[in-house]
């Protein structure tokens, strides 16, 4: 076996996971065949679309991981991350404004996310202590 099928014969069984690197935290994130380190800070929000998760960041670009929502909610839940909405896990230190009257969450990247009805009380006790 050549170190290439090690490497991606190694990457399905990677489990998210946040490291801290130089007093900076980096989300590891599975990537077809090796391990991409994405600044925590750089991560506006999170969008779950049927098994997989599409990560937008502040520089406008996206990436694809083939991991639910549901792991990263795990993993980003001590990074400041709240889930707002079945199909969304947003940065709170990424939202520049939120609308009481319509939950709407506006993002840094002009992203506007819909706070769901069950998620409105979560919301409200986060933002209340930021």
């Amino acid at each position: 076996m050549d170190i290439q099928t090690l490497q991606s014969q190694s990457v399905p069984s990677f489990s998210i996971k946040i490291v801290y690197l130089l007093g900076k935290a980096y989300l590891l994130v599975p990537d077809q065949s090796k391990i991409r380190h994405v600044l925590i800070r750089d991560i506006v929000r999170l969008e779950g679309v049927r098994n997989y998760t599409i990560i937008h960041l502040k520089n406008g670009s996206t990436m694809i991981s083939s991991r639910t929502l549901k792991i990263y909610e795990s993993v980003l839940l001590e990074a400041n991350f709240l889930r707002v909405h079945r199909a969304h896990l947003i940065n709170l230190q990424c939202m520049s404004k939120y609308d009481e009257c319509s939950w709407l969450a506006t993002m840094q990247n002009e992203d506007i996310i819909t706070i769901s009805r069950r998620k409105r009380k979560d919301f409200q006790s986060r933002i209340a202590l930021i």
